[in-house]
């Protein structure tokens, strides 16, 4: 292995993520780690202001607000107990945030 595949965490959790063929708990629960990470370690944002704004206020993206809030150190019941994942929604969702929190340029930069 070169040492320019070597990944730390926040850089594999971005690469689960591009990959729809994943879990989807795995997904949501990586999308959740990058928000976690960036947001409220690096950025120091409230997320809840962001969720007010159009278009993340939708009803499309309630499953992904309320998948992000959810504590993400609980039990485990958030891998079990989550039936509301449309990978489109969730994709896009995460994409809204970075976009109305003005980071469209690392989303876009992760992403591809």
């Amino acid at each position: 292995m070169r040492y320019e595949e070597i990944q730390n965490d926040y850089q594999a959790y971005w690469y689960i993520i591009k990959d729809e063929k994943q879990h989807p708990a795995l997904i949501a629960n990586c999308m959740r780690n990058v928000i976690e990470y960036f947001f409220n370690f690096v950025e120091k944002k409230d997320l809840n202001n962001f969720f007010k704004q159009e278009p993340l206020n939708s009803n499309r993206f309630q499953a992904f607000y309320r998948y992000i809030n959810r504590e993400s150190h609980s039990l485990g019941q958030n891998i079990f107990d989550f039936k509301e994942f449309d990978y489109d929604d969730f994709k896009d969702g995460f994409e809204e945030l970075f976009k109305i929190a003005g980071y469209e340029e690392h989303h876009k930069k992760m992403i591809k």
